[in-house]
């Protein structure tokens, strides 16, 4: 089974856009938790300005008074980067519960600021009172904060386990992708190398890509060309005409070696309505890409023909029938999805072909006109295939 050059390409830059996701997954988890990092340190912060405000020096009211009020200050910027959203929240944690812990917080050091601007203006003799309602809702306010420092703990610990695992996928498969991938890349280099290198065993080339497969097959047929008179070619493809391909077949023999001879005809689906009506050029040049479409599958001892009708027809010696047959059904889907410029524009077509093993009681002309009944047999059952005898009955198979 040959692998394909552009399928291996194309899952290639699919995985490593996957991959990519991955990656980009992963940074975001990150910055996540870099964002309760940033919460942790808004708490921590709450707790040194706390301290800062109840060991004020009071023996300078004014000074004092500056100094907590920006204490104060800040502690409110703290308080509204502790409950600040971050990317995955709604994900991983419950928004209730925040919001609760967050209403909280705020209450309570909404308490405390208020408590210590009435102890930084207060008078001497209200001070110690004052105070002593300023610690008590301290120590409430200490608490929320510890309750809240605790959740960020937990919700950063259930973040860095996500993470942890997206890493250990993310490397799993990247692992997996690199030797893949490795392999295939070493089988396309290999069959580029017996491309381009020069064969001194005389041995046949292997080849593992099917696009590489079809080059060498093409310089094997390139290779085993004989010369041909002109009228042994048809003047609208530079095909081999009827008379031609008798004659190459007469030249090569196939079947010998053991081998099997099958025959594949294609005509082109709604040609009567669609093809015959182009001009001769432009039916010449279809019928010479679907010709260099089939040659790509031909070897040493098969041949090509255009017959009438612009039908190909296709003489394969091999030593199964399933690779024949799968051969002329890879050519109906190749050329399925190919393009053919004419003079009116870009066209396109399917292909029904009939197929058939070549018995030795028939001569190579009975059995392309018996490929015909094949063909209207693949064109009632909606073109486009490739019909063929099965178990040497006549049914559509």
């Amino acid at each position: 089974m040959h692998i394909s050059i552009r399928k291996v390409f194309f899952n290639l830059r699919m995985m490593l856009l996957f991959l990519g996701a991955g990656v980009f997954l992963l940074t975001l988890q990150l910055f996540h938790i870099s964002q309760y990092g940033e919460r942790l340190g808004a708490l921590k912060n709450q707790h040194l300005l706390i301290e800062k405000i109840i060991s004020s020096d009071m023996s300078d009211p004014r000074m004092a008074a500056i100094h907590i009020n920006g204490a104060v200050s800040e502690i409110t910027l703290s308080v509204k980067l502790s409950g600040e959203e971050a990317l995955f929240d709604a994900l991983i944690n419950s928004n209730e519960e925040q919001a609760s812990l967050l209403r909280s917080l705020s209450l309570s050091s909404q308490t405390f600021q208020d408590n210590a601007l009435i102890w930084s203006e207060s008078s001497a003799t209200g001070a110690d009172a004052n105070r002593e309602r300023m610690m008590n809702a301290r120590t409430a306010y200490l608490s929320d904060i510890d309750r809240m420092v605790d959740y960020q703990i937990h919700i950063i610990t259930q973040s860095i386990a996500t993470a942890k695992i997206t890493a250990l996928f993310v490397f799993c498969v990247g692992l997996g992708v690199f030797f893949f991938y490795s392999h295939r890349l070493r089988q396309i280099y290999r069959d580029i190398h017996r491309v381009c290198s020069v064969d001194v065993h005389g041995g046949k080339k292997e080849a593992y890509t099917r696009e590489i497969d079809y080059v060498l097959k093409r310089l094997a047929r390139q290779s085993g060309q004989i010369s041909a008179a002109p009228n042994l070619i048809h003047p609208f493809s530079g095909l081999n005409n009827e008379k031609g391909l008798i004659a190459v077949l007469n030249s090569k023999k196939p079947g010998k070696g053991g081998n099997s001879v099958f025959v594949c005809q294609f005509e082109i689906d709604g040609y009567a309505e669609r093809i015959a009506s182009l001009s001769d050029e432009d039916r010449g040049a279809m019928v010479k890409k679907i010709g260099e479409i089939v040659s790509l599958y031909e070897q040493p001892l098969d041949a090509i023909g255009h017959t009438e009708g612009d039908r190909i027809v296709f003489v394969l010696t091999r030593n199964a029938k399933h690779t024949a047959l799968d051969e002329c059904e890879d050519i109906v889907r190749l050329v399925e999805a190919s393009a053919f410029p004419t003079s009116r524009g870009e066209m396109r077509i399917t292909l029904s072909a009939g197929f058939l093993l070549k018995t030795p009681n028939k001569n190579i002309d009975e059995s392309i006109e018996d490929t015909l009944k094949l063909i209207e047999k693949a064109k009632a059952n909606g073109g486009n295939r490739v019909a063929q005898l099965r178990d040497k009955l006549d049914v559509f198979h």
